[in-house]
C-alpha cells in the first residue's frame, strides 16, 4: 500500500457528543484554497474516528517515528486494542514544534483503531 507523504492542519473540528461528520471548512479557507500562494493547498473532511497515540520528545526522524509505531503496535497488543486493518504498511505522525527547532520537542504517532476493537 503507497500513500503519498502529505502535511495537514486542522481548520476547524467537532468536539466529543457534538456529532459524528465533520464540520464545513472555515469560508476563507474554501475561498483562497487552490489559488495564487495557496495552489498547492486543498481541503478534506474527515469524520470521527478513534486513533491511539504514542508520544515522543525527539526530533521527527524516520528512525524515532518508526520507533514509537512498533512501540504503540506493541501495546494495542498487550492492551487487546486492534488497529485498522492495513496501517502497518505507514506510519501517521504529528509534530508539534518547527521543524528546526531547538530543545524538547512534542511529538506524536497515531494509529487509527479499528471499529469495533476498542471499547471507546
Amino acid at each position: 500500500v503507497f500513500k503519498e507523504k502529505t502535511m495537514t492542519w486542522p481548520l476547524q473540528y467537532t468536539n466529543p457528543g457534538e456529532g459524528r461528520e465533520a464540520p464545513p471548512p472555515p469560508p476563507a479557507a474554501t475561498e483562497k484554497a487552490g489559488d495564487g500562494q495557496w495552489r498547492s493547498i486543498s481541503l478534506s473532511s474527515q469524520s470521527e474516528r478513534v486513533v491511539a497515540v504514542r508520544t515522543f520528545e525527539d526530533a521527527a526522524m524516520g528512525p524515532v517515528v518508526r520507533n514509537a509505531d512498533r512501540e504503540l503496535r506493541a501495546m494495542l497488543k498487550r492492551d487487546g486494542l486492534m488497529p485498522m486493518e492495513g496501517s502497518e504498511e505507514f506510519v501517521t505522525f504529528a509534530q508539534y514544534d518547527a521543524v528546526h527547532s531547538m530543545g524538547k520537542r512534542r511529538g506524536e504517532v497515531w494509529i487509527e483503531l479499528k471499529c469495533g476493537g476498542h471499547p471507546f
